[in-house]
């Protein structure tokens, strides 16, 4: 269930004020020096670039880091509890995604479709994107992760932009707001109560203030709860993965504790503990792969849902 307005606007304002005693966001401390390295890692051996391949990228004074890579290499699972791969379970999502959105793969007309997802299969597919995103917490605090998914160079791209630092907050979504601005339809779970409010919340609070409109917004959490209310035992999106989508992930980290271990990745990219760091490391490969299954997961319910599969 999404936080009300007047509840998300009480825990912002609480949590700005923790903040300012604790946190630098936006253009209030210097963004890390050494491209990909952690920060504060000085000669530390471990860099970001060996455990996460990416980029710096420049944007609003200040830097962040770009992962961008083919659906195909996320490495999603594809088994179930026993060990077996159901059948349309998720192979080929790139195919299926293109057969449907490209290949008049839709089982019923736009117009029989409800409101809510109709503008999903109107869209010119090529200018669709999915996004998730990663807080520090409670409402009101700062995101360091931001996932798209479009479909793009023949295949379903992934490109996430990370902070390393809670300085990189307002370069990370200046870069965001630079993709959406050419996005016709953005695709979330959830987002019209969280994701979407907090971009806009964060973007106000570093100093963004023309940020783009995106002409249509498509929340899939709607038309699950429409499809399979009652039918199973709650639409979270994880629920909806297993059930309907028909696999189970290995080796994930709650949600609940993706912001723990965030801070634990910036104070040990901060610390004189190459052992540390490295852990920290690859917590946080834990978190972009959780991310990535999060926006995969998404397009496959698209499918599913326009398709008639669902």
């Amino acid at each position: 269930m999404g936080l009300s307005p007047d509840l998300f606007k009480r825990l912002s304002g609480l949590n700005r004020r923790l903040l300012r005693e604790s946190l630098a966001t936006g253009r209030e401390s210097p963004s890390p020096e050494g491209g990909g390295r952690c920060p504060g890692a000085g000669a530390d051996p471990v860099v970001l670039e060996a455990l996460i391949p990416g980029e710096q990228r420049e944007a609003f004074g200040g830097h962040f880091y770009l992962v961008r890579r083919p659906a195909d290499a996320v490495g999603r699972p594809r088994a179930n509890r026993a060990g077996e791969v159901p059948e349309g379970s998720g192979g080929d999502l790139p195919g299926r995604y293109r057969r449907v959105f490209f290949g008049a793969g839709l089982a019923r007309s736009p117009d029989h479709l409800h409101e809510d997802i109709r503008p999903l299969a109107l869209a010119d597919p090529a200018a669709v994107t999915y996004l998730d995103i990663e807080t520090c917490g409670l409402a009101g605090e700062p995101l360091f992760l931001v996932g798209l998914l479009r479909y793009a160079e023949g295949t379903l791209l992934v490109e996430q932009f990370l902070a390393r630092d809670y300085s990189e907050e307002g370069p990370l979504l200046a870069a965001v707001w630079e993709q959406l601005a050419e996005t016709a339809c953005l695709v979330t779970f959830n987002g019209k109560a969280f994701d979407m409010p907090t971009v806009g919340a964060r973007s106000l609070a570093c100093g963004l203030f023309d940020c783009p409109t995106v002409p249509e917004h498509v929340d899939l959490l709607f038309e699950a709860r429409r499809r399979w209310k009652g039918l199973l035992p709650n639409c979270r999106l994880q629920t909806l993965e297993q059930m309907i989508c028909g696999w189970h992930r290995a080796g994930d980290i709650p949600g609940g504790d993706i912001p723990a271990a965030y801070h634990e990745f910036v104070r040990a990219c901060r610390a004189d503990d190459p052992a540390r760091r490295t852990r920290g490391l690859r917590c946080l490969q834990t978190i972009l792969h959780h991310n990535a299954l999060d926006l995969l997961t998404m397009a496959d319910l698209s499918v599913r849902l326009l398709a008639g599969d669902a």
